[in-house]
């Protein structure tokens, strides 16, 4: 499909740099290196807005579900975050070593009689606010707009969100090779490309077993062991999966991914919500992934992995700025990318390494979240049932404001 067109650009522009960027004119070099410096300063300009923009109009859509629902899917989409987070982290902490990757092991930069690699020349934008503070006022408005607003107050936040996502969509996305391989450039004429990305076979292997396992859990506890329910559950599922593996992005997948929750709840009213809202918020796969991925790429440049102080302290901000991620292939990393240079140490060349090998596995990242998202949807089918927040439309029912 189209959007997997992304990574297939990926692999062969990382492939031809390996083999024949030391041959390219340095003039080249410094012209795609400084697209791609233009463009991460455009985005560090611009983040603010779209951080406030996407965490605004989601939390401000809950304005028309009663007030406790709302409090419900944050809690556990929160919860759910935070606790496989802490999982990518553990894993990488504890089987990275055992695989290679570790700061002592990095390989050694080849000298080189070249200066480094500079753009021609920047934009000097000014500094507004940071992307931490939009954080916090994102939040403090969404949540304004979900208790107290009004339905002209969601449509501001809905025209914003629209407007940051076609932006994203239709200018940043096409250009996502560009960005990379300007990086790539500098990477190979400053340090050698080829041995950098040697040996991400075991770091691909440990991602996705991670990402299996965390999936089949969430299924086993959604169907509080069944195993009947368990294998019927995958398969309705199995579809968005596929899906999900192809486009990179759970948006189009959301139809087949509500279709499966539907059909595994038999309850319309709890999917008919709980799909779309936890589609750009709920994130195992990227959970699972980032984590091990920041250890990866600040092991590849010989600097030690973070320890679990430093990582809460990473992980306050993740938890907030999943809740505006743009739904297009790579969004995460976009948001958290600006986050990591300004607050933990990470270079503009670490930046577009993270990008890279994000996008190389967001297959498998994105499949992850939808898979999980449809087991989000069984849990709270149970925990609602229970509680009889929701009822089925079908019976000429609302849901109730509990």
């Amino acid at each position: 499909m189209k959007e997997f067109g992304l990574i297939i650009k990926l692999a062969v522009a990382i492939t031809l740099i390996i083999f024949f960027g030391e041959w390219m004119p340095e003039w080249v070099q410094r012209a795609f290196f400084t697209v791609s410096m233009l463009m991460k300063d455009t985005l560090v300009f611009t983040m603010p807005l779209i951080v406030f923009s996407l965490i605004f109009a989601c939390l401000a859509g809950f304005q028309k579900k009663a007030p406790l629902l709302i409090l419900m899917i944050l809690a556990v989409v929160v919860c759910s975050n935070f606790l496989f987070v802490q999982l990518g982290f553990i894993a990488g902490d504890f089987f990275l070593p055992l695989l290679g990757y570790h700061a002592s092991n990095a390989v050694e930069k080849v000298a080189s009689n070249l200066p480094e690699l500079q753009p021609y020349f920047s934009i000097p934008y000014p500094h507004v606010m940071g992307t931490d503070t939009a954080l916090l006022i994102g939040v403090a408005f969404g949540l304004y707009g979900a208790f107290f607003g009004s339905e002209r107050l969601a449509s501001w936040g809905n025209y914003l969100r629209d407007l940051v996502q076609a932006g994203l969509t239709n200018i940043f996305i096409p250009m996502v090779p560009l960005y990379v391989i300007g990086f790539l450039f500098k990477i190979q004429h400053d340090e050698s490309l080829g041995e950098m990305f040697a040996g991400y076979g075991p770091m691909i292997g440990l991602i996705v077993a991670v990402q299996f396992l965390s999936t089949m859990a969430f299924y086993v506890k959604a169907n509080m062991g069944n195993f009947r329910d368990i294998k019927n559950s995958l398969g309705n599922v199995f579809p968005s999966g596929l899906v999900a593996l192809s486009t990179m992005s759970s948006m189009a997948t959301l139809p087949l991914t509500l279709e499966a929750a539907e059909d595994n709840t038999k309850n319309k009213a709890v999917a008919q919500i709980m799909i779309p809202a936890t589609t750009n918020i709920h994130h195992v796969g990227d959970s699972v992934a980032i984590p091990i991925l920041l250890a990866v790429v600040l092991a590849t440049n010989g600097i030690p992995a973070m320890d679990y102080s430093t990582f809460l302290f990473f992980t306050l901000f993740y938890m907030v700025a999943k809740f505006g991620v743009p739904s297009v292939p790579g969004g995460e990393v976009v948001v958290l990318c600006p986050i990591l240079v300004e607050h933990f140490g990470f270079s503009p060349t670490m930046a577009g390494l993270l990008t890279t090998l994000y996008i190389l596995m967001d297959p498998f990242i994105t499949t992850t979240n939808v898979l999980c998202n449809g087991a989000l949807a069984i849990l709270m089918d149970k925990i609602c049932g229970r509680m009889k927040a929701f009822k089925d439309p079908e019976a000429g029912e609302v849901i109730a404001s509990v």
